[in-house]
């Protein structure tokens, strides 16, 4: 009996033994695993004239009207009238709507903007303004000239629709634009501008004409670098012209 007893005392102690080391191994991987990350929160500011929320059944709307500012980052949006969704975190804009950071402006009829993607697009009379870079304070006027040193005064682009990923500081243009640069107009059916990168790719019946150089271009795809340090100009099968003005001569008329 006593022999039975003790295998008891025994086999109880050991079970007891492995369920404090499975318990030692569950906790100790429930402290590995690591925690859900808390969401991130980005400000978005705004004023108006007079707010008001409403429920349309399925969702919150905040209207904004008069006067309206948006402010995420940088980049700033005004309009008469802004109705803001809560479901979608995204805003309708409406009355001279712009959207503008310090080296574009973006100005047309129609404006939606998605806080959450970050992106801003604009329709009908598409006007867009593109302010040379600034360059610094310290910059010797000895330097050769190059493209962007020539750019002076703001370019202008022109479309139907655009969209502005302002995060990212790139604007689409999915149909036809023109571009006009003081002398020089480019055209094409479709565009890509990245600010950061100070790329522009135009695609489609690309057509150029610099009026004070007399040169004229097409081509199906051009690509340009305005980087101060590595500027270049692409473009595929490209064909143009250009005038030289010729030398007058001044050697006297033969005497009869």
């Amino acid at each position: 009996m006593r022999n039975m007893a003790k295998s008891r005392t025994n086999l109880f102690a050991a079970l007891t033994g492995i369920t404090l080391a499975l318990l030692t191994i569950a906790f100790a991987a429930e402290q590995e695993q690591p925690k859900p990350a808390e969401p991130k929160y980005t400000e978005i500011k705004y004023s108006a004239d007079a707010s008001s929320y409403k429920w349309d059944g399925q969702d919150r709307i905040l209207v904004l009207l008069g006067n309206v500012t948006f402010l995420h980052g940088d980049t700033t949006m005004t309009a008469d009238r802004v109705e803001y969704h809560e479901s979608t975190k995204t805003a309708d804009a409406t009355g001279s709507p712009k959207i503008f950071d310090p080296r574009n402006t973006i100005l047309g009829e129609k404006c939606s903007v998605n806080f959450k993607e970050k992106k801003g697009s604009m329709i009908g009379n598409v006007k867009v303004v593109i302010k040379p870079k600034e360059k610094p304070k310290d910059a010797s006027d000895s330097r050769p000239k190059s493209l962007t040193s020539e750019i002076k005064e703001d370019t202008i682009l022109t479309c139907g629709a655009i969209d502005y990923y302002y995060k990212e500081k790139r604007a689409v243009s999915p149909g036809k634009l023109k571009v006009v640069e003081k002398n020089r107009i480019v055209t094409a059916d479709s565009g890509t501008y990245l600010t950061k990168e100070e790329l522009v790719t135009m695609v489609g019946n690309v057509k150029g004409v610099d009026e004070k150089e007399k040169h004229n271009f097409s081509a199906p795809r051009m690509t340009v670098s305005l980087r101060e340090t590595d500027q270049w100009v692409q473009a595929e099968k490209a064909t143009g012209s250009f005038f030289v003005e010729e030398e007058q001569d001044t050697a006297p008329a033969p005497k009869k």
